[in-house]
């Protein structure tokens, strides 16, 4: 068996988030959908940012927040996305490689500005996403790293980027350059919304290419259309993939093989922000796979990440989560 460099590498789109305290009434005047995301653009960034005050500035996206998890964990991990050659841009890219990450995209130099997600939490802990994509959703063919692919166990896809042709085309370019080489391919839905507005073309992809899907409720419901979480499991049952189903204080659902596997909720007390909790359930699981574990000790992982990270402000794991799961004995 060839040992590859890599045991995840993740595609999605580049964001810099920045992260806010509001209250209910700062999303009402300003008629924000609570815990929806939004897409802005860069006068309406600038706008609100001039209203918040920030608690924190990291390198942020879904799957850059889970390969960040990933390499934390102590995985070797690289990530393909797209900045800006602006500061913001060499941030993300300095940030992510400090934490061990392997970056395998070179900053544009069209003009074009590096994206941002302004983060609004609110004191339910609930997350309310402003993004301004920038150049994040211009990733083409021509900036997928084709070695990089080919010497990574797992690709880890982020299905926001379905919204832009040209990253669609990079990510057949990269899923077929995985399965040429004996790679296994990941997805996150990512978007509800995302996911009503692409859902053919999500179902062909999953079933054609996909060997591990996560999604929380409301996007698997999107994703079969089903009006009830027993409906959408029956459609998970029929495919032939592992699908993983987060369901925030539920727990999670692992469907594997016809079997349905129930996973709980680790409770946590302290609910301090949101964000990010689903890519870190993904980042523990990811984890759990490489290293050989059964899909309930997968689950258990990517449950016990999800809820420590709920009690710091954003994405990134602090050491006592890792010591914590090295004590759990995973």
């Amino acid at each position: 068996m060839i040992t590859k460099k890599y045991k995840v590498l993740g595609i999605g789109n580049a964001i810099v988030d920045v992260l806010a305290d509001v209250e209910d009434n700062f999303l009402k005047e300003r008629n924000l959908q609570k815990g929806a995301m939004k897409i802005i653009n860069e006068s309406e960034v600038k706008k609100l940012h001039s209203c918040i005050k920030t608690v924190k500035e990291m390198s942020g996206g879904s799957v850059a927040n889970t390969i960040a998890a990933m390499s934390s964990l102590g995985d070797r991990v690289a990530f393909i996305g797209k900045v800006g050659n602006d500061n913001l841009g060499k941030s993300f890219e300095k940030d992510l490689k400090g934490m061990g990450v392997s970056y395998c995209t070179l900053n544009a130099d069209d003009g074009m500005p590096t994206a941002c997600c302004i983060v609004l939490t609110t004191p339910d802990a609930q997350r309310t996403m402003n993004t301004y994509l920038g150049i994040s959703g211009f990733l083409k063919p021509d900036d997928i790293d084709e070695v990089s692919i080919s010497q990574s166990e797992i690709l880890y896809l982020e299905g926001y980027l379905f919204d832009s042709r040209g990253a669609k085309e990079a990510f057949e370019k990269a899923i077929n350059i995985a399965i040429k080489t004996g790679g296994k391919v990941a997805l996150s839905l990512s978007d509800s919304f995302c996911v009503e507005r692409h859902r053919s073309e999500f179902l062909s992809t999953v079933k054609k290419y996909i060997d591990v899907l996560f999604a929380n409720e409301e996007e698997i419901l999107s994703l079969f259309g089903a009006k009830s979480i027993e409906d959408a499991i029956s459609g998970c049952i029929k495919l032939r993939n592992i699908c993983v189903i987060t369901r925030s204080e539920k727990g999670s659902v692992i469907v594997s093989g016809g079997k349905v596997n129930k996973v709980a909720a680790k409770k946590n007390n302290n609910v301090i922000d949101t964000t990010g909790a689903g890519d870190l359930y993904a980042a523990g699981f990811l984890h759990g796979i490489v290293r050989g574990m059964n899909l309930e000790t997968c689950g258990k992982m990517g449950s016990t990440i999800a809820s420590e990270v709920l009690s710091q402000f954003g994405a990134r794991l602090e050491m006592h989560v890792i010591e914590l799961i090295n004590k759990k004995g995973f």
